[in-house]
C-alpha cells in the first residue's frame, strides 16, 4: 500500500483589514498581501508547482470556495549529453 501523496494547499481570499488580497499556505500564518486577485493567484500557482504540485483555491468574503485548480510539479527539460 502506497502512502497518501500530501500536496500543498494554497488559499486566496480577500484582505480582511484593507483593499488587497492574501495568498497563504495552508496552515500558516503568515500571508503574501498583493493589490489584485490575479497577482496573489498568480503567486500561490508559482508557490504550489515550487512545492512539487499542490492545489490553489480562490475564496471570497463569506469564506466559501469560488475556484479550484490543481497545480502540477514544474518539469524540467532533458539535457543532451555530448559525446564529443
Amino acid at each position: 500500500m502506497r502512502k497518501a501523496e500530501k500536496r500543498s494547499i494554497y488559499v486566496v481570499y480577500p484582505g480582511a483589514l484593507f483593499d488587497g488580497w492574501e495568498a497563504v499556505k495552508e496552515h500558516s500564518e503568515n500571508p503574501a498581501v498583493f493589490d489584485t486577485r490575479e497577482k496573489a493567484a498568480s503567486y500561490a500557482k508559482a508557490q504550489a508547482v515550487m512545492d512539487g504540485g499542490g492545489v490553489v483555491k480562490l475564496e471570497n468574503w463569506f469564506g466559501d470556495t469560488e475556484s479550484v485548480w490543481e497545480v502540477e510539479p514544474q518539469t524540467r527539460p532533458l539535457l543532451a549529453l555530448s559525446t564529443s
